[in-house]
């Protein structure tokens, strides 16, 4: 009888850790952008294991489904595109840490993903070689509080390097200058011409997905030979950050009423916002907005 009960408990020992390998092996989504609102979103994500291995360059399908009282209904399937985020940077954490949360070498994006209401979704991932993988679950909000497309951009007046005597006063990014700090967005404004504005904190991020967004905007920037102004605003209030160790956001980030960072926004000539990303973005999907703003305004010029 003993020997009998030391092989069932073997056995449930047994179960239980082949469950939790299996549970380690799944990959679970995380989001990196927090504000959906009914309509077209863009949708970035990374795939994440227990062991915070990162799921890379695979081939994914995801099944997008909303609550409803029978339970969950799927209304689209879509593939996302695979990006390779270059530059990863480490940053500092206000308790003085240096590390890059999780690490991973690119993200995948879902484009014009439609919810047609608020409510409670889900990203169900499907790999083509049957990794196993975990869904995620958020929700769309009735309205955003960020800027949208379409909106007049908010004529901040954030500090220029000509206005403090250290760049370290207005970018917790590691150098001594980088050409994104030249003008306020109310300086931009009164130029009558297309700019990219930002907020992002190179040293001071919290998000789940830290990418190098300033080291991605600043490429951008440079093979677009500087036709274009990028505003360069962090989020957080440094002074704060480095002394109190607390993160409180900044006056500009209080007035764009960003629930998170980072943020891109594209604005055209009138000042008007084109397009918005938040979380992670690629150094592609800025050329590519920037570009069809530029070739737009030549084409309304030339006719």
């Amino acid at each position: 009888m003993k020997l009998l009960i030391l092989i069932l408990l073997f056995s449930v020992i047994l179960c239980s850790c082949a469950s939790a390998k299996e549970d380690n092996l799944k990959y679970s989504g995380i989001l990196a952008a927090s504000e959906f609102t009914p309509g077209e979103n863009r949708v970035p994500f990374g795939l994440v294991s227990m062991n915070g291995d990162f799921l890379e360059n695979a081939d994914v399908t995801v099944k997008i489904a909303k609550l409803e009282d029978q339970g969950w209904k799927v209304t689209e399937e879509k593939k996302p595109q695979w990006h390779v985020i270059k530059g990863i940077t480490p940053h500092k954490h206000p308790d003085g840490e240096v590390h890059l949360h999780l690490d991973f070498q690119g993200i995948y994006i879902l484009k014009d993903v439609y919810f047609d209401s608020a409510g409670v979704w889900s990203l169900n991932f499907s790999i083509a070689d049957g990794t196993p993988t975990e869904e995620a679950v958020f929700r769309v909000k009735e309205t955003g509080s960020a800027p949208k497309v379409g909106e007049a951009v908010i004529p901040t007046r954030n500090l220029t390097i000509s206005q403090v005597d250290n760049f370290n006063e207005i970018s917790s990014r590691a150098v001594l200058q980088d050409g994104m700090h030249d003008y306020s967005v109310a300086d931009a404004l009164e130029l009558n011409e297309p700019f990219v504005v930002f907020f992002a904190s190179p040293q001071f991020c919290i998000t789940a997905l830290c990418g190098p967004v300033t080291d991605t905007l600043e490429a951008a920037k440079i093979a677009l030979d500087d036709r274009v102004i990028f505003i360069h605003i962090e989020p957080w209030d440094l002074t704060v950050a480095r002394n109190e160790g607390k993160l409180v956001k900044s006056r500009a980030m209080e007035q764009w009423r960003l629930p998170s960072e980072p943020w891109t926004f594209i604005v055209d000539h009138q000042g008007v916002i084109t397009e918005r990303f938040e979380g992670i973005v690629t150094e592609n999907e800025i050329l590519d907005s920037v570009n069809r703003l530029l070739d737009s305004n030549t084409n309304k010029t030339s006719n």
